[in-house]
């Protein structure tokens, strides 16, 4: 099969609405929003851009492809259905591009759930069934958009635990770290994920998504970093009754920087112990490797346990073999270069609980960072922001007629009619195309050709400037 067969990425109903819809259909027009009862207030919309580039930008459509998708899906539901004439129709007299107007939001801004983030139309009255054949690769805009959103509210949360805890924000960039990518359903997911995530904070371990900034949006920089870090294969190394040796081995051959160290292959509190207690072997070299270099720094990552009550434990050993200071209300920070690492199980909730958990102990937030793997990459769904894409306009014989659906389940009901995005005292709404304002919406994408190519540090801005206030929202 040909790669990238924009004929073939559609679901099979798809394929045969084109016979289904009233005669004279001239247009349809859809829309893209995060239904009410999202999980998140607001939705950092992201990966259009990428999703045109890779998909639907220039002569995607080839003789050669209409035929093949037709042999496919002449097996695959039946013959003389797919629709072979005006797919050839785009290929030879469109010169392979696809005649559709996609209006959407600038990426990377948050707008509020119940509003329009995209719209998409055709523009050649013959090729109306194709704004909805291509709903599903559209509509995937869900999932880095979703990504997005959850790095950005977690961020948020940071922010306000720190302000009341009186921490400093030196790790904020750092404190979501992505260990997503061996998770991941996909390496092309685990890409769109992980630049999502790179819009709120700056640390990541899947390599992969370093190459969408590069790739697909005009990025001249590295947006990602991470640190020198160990796991169980080499804690385990040396064996339990040795796993001392083995830590003192790899503090010898660490590198200055940060260095990560996995504490719970066998007990992590005997581990802290050794590690923070001057009377063993192991702290004096912790010791030395932090002396070693002003910005050196060692951070325990115990991996399993009860994550609020094992944090506390783990807090308290640290704190009382180091030491504590405290911050201008009281709460404590290490009086040395060390912090802790959670990265067990993770999702915004127990994140919440954690952080809650430190300061109701006294712990400042700034104490601890977070690693976050299948929660970031695979426990988002489009149900998390309630993504849809429905028709609400279609044109026979010159006529606009609106249509929309409202079931009995009310949260799904539908917008009608042609769409504005606008923007009143810090609040989106969307009102009729006929309404009296500036629209949001800009046309990105007609007839083949990419109208706007935006850059990953303008979009970054854009969800900055959502997550910079130190409150949540």
């Amino acid at each position: 099969m040909i790669e990238n067969n924009i004929c073939l990425l559609t679901d099979s109903y798809k394929v045969t609405h084109h016979y289904f819809y009233p005669e004279n259909t001239e247009k349809i027009y859809s829309y893209m929003e995060s239904r009410t009862g999202s999980e998140f207030n607001k939705t950092i919309f992201y990966g259009l851009q990428y999703i045109i580039k890779k998909y639907l930008e220039g002569q995607v459509v080839t003789e050669d492809k209409v035929y093949e998708a037709k042999k496919i899906i002449d097996q695959h539901i039946g013959k003389d259905i797919f629709n072979l004439d005006d797919w050839l129709y785009i290929a030879d007299d469109l010169e392979g591009k696809l005649p559709i107007e996609i209006k959407a939001v600038p990426e990377g801004t948050p707008v509020d759930i119940s509003n329009v983030l995209m719209t998409v139309v055709n523009t050649d009255k013959r090729c109306y069934w194709l704004p909805n054949y291509l709903e599903p690769l559209l509509l995937q805009t869900w999932y880095p958009s979703t990504v997005a959103t959850l790095s950005a509210e977690v961020r948020k949360m940071f922010d306000f635990y720190l302000d009341v805890t009186s921490s400093s924000r030196d790790n904020l960039e750092f404190m979501l770290h992505d260990f997503g990518y061996r998770g991941a359903n996909s390496t092309e997911s685990s890409r769109l994920a992980g630049s999502a995530h790179l819009l709120s904070f700056s640390g990541t371990d899947t390599i992969p998504a370093l190459s969408i900034p590069e790739n697909y949006y005009n990025a001249n920089e590295l947006y990602g970093y991470s640190v020198q870090a160990t796991e169980h294969s080499v804690m385990t190394a040396q064996g339990m009754e040795h796993e001392m040796d083995q830590a003192i081995n790899v503090i010898k051959h660490a590198h200055d920087g940060i260095l990560s160290m996995v504490i719970d292959s066998y007990n992590y509190k005997n581990f802290l112990v050794n590690a923070c207690n001057s009377e063993y072997e192991l702290n004096s070299h912790v010791k030395t490797f932090l002396d070693r270099c002003d910005t050196n720094k060692i951070v325990f990552r115990p991996d399993s346990g009860e994550p609020i009550s094992t944090t506390i434990d783990c807090l308290e050993i640290i704190g009382e073999g180091f030491g504590t200071k405290e911050t201008s209300n009281g709460y404590k920070v290490f009086d040395a270069n060390v912090g802790l690492l959670w990265s067990d199980g993770l999702d915004y909730k127990v994140i919440r609980d954690i952080l809650f958990g430190m300061k109701a102990h006294g712990w400042a937030a700034e104490n601890i960072i977070f690693g976050m793997g299948g929660g970031l990459h695979t426990s988002v769904n489009r149900d998390t922001q309630r993504n849809a894409f429905k028709s609400s306009a279609q044109q026979r014989s010159g006529v606009w007629y609106d249509i929309f659906k409202k079931p009995l389940d009310s949260s799904k009901k539908s917008k009608s009619g042609r769409f504005k995005l606008i923007k009143e005292n810090d609040t989106y709404r969307t009102v009729s195309i006929d309404y009296d304002g500036d629209d949001c919406l800009q046309t990105v994408f007609r007839n083949g050709e990419l109208l706007i190519d935006d850059t990953f540090d303008n979009i970054r801005c854009r969800a900055r400037e959502y997550i910079s206030h130190p409150k949540l929202g």
